[in-house]
């Protein structure tokens, strides 16, 4: 999967906005699956998908991205890796951009984080 994983990453710097959109919709998918999180971490992706919700004035990609960021906030691991990059700070900045879609995505990535802190805070 490293290879493809690469591959695919490498298509969210496309300069075709279609190849930019399914791409990171793969991401999400594959975000989404506990057993991929690390790897696309590990491989660069979180720091991708924020570089799309900063810079992207596509709303699909937007929230996409913060989508595929709400399921990175789901794990334990990666929360303080998605805090120290300004994967917090970045959902927040999306909130400017009103989309009822975004704004959810936004609100979910908050609430996954928020559950994990808690999680931590009490083991």
């Amino acid at each position: 999967m490293a290879v493809g994983l690469q591959k695919i990453l490498s298509l969210l710097e496309s300069e075709d906005h279609d190849v930019r959109v399914h791409a990171v919709k793969v991401v999400a998918n594959l975000a989404a699956e506990e057993a991929n999180q690390d790897k696309i971490v590990e491989a660069g992706g979180l720091t991708s998908l924020l570089m799309l919700l900063r810079n992207s004035e596509d709303e699909t990609i937007r929230r996409v991205a913060a989508g595929a960021i709400a399921n990175l906030a789901m794990n334990d691991k990666l929360q303080m890796k998605l805090s120290v990059e300004g994967g917090i700070k970045a959902l927040l900045g999306m909130v400017r951009c009103g989309h009822p879609d975004v704004l959810a995505q936004v609100a979910r990535g908050i609430a996954n984080f928020a559950k994990c802190e808690s999680r931590a805070s009490t083991q």
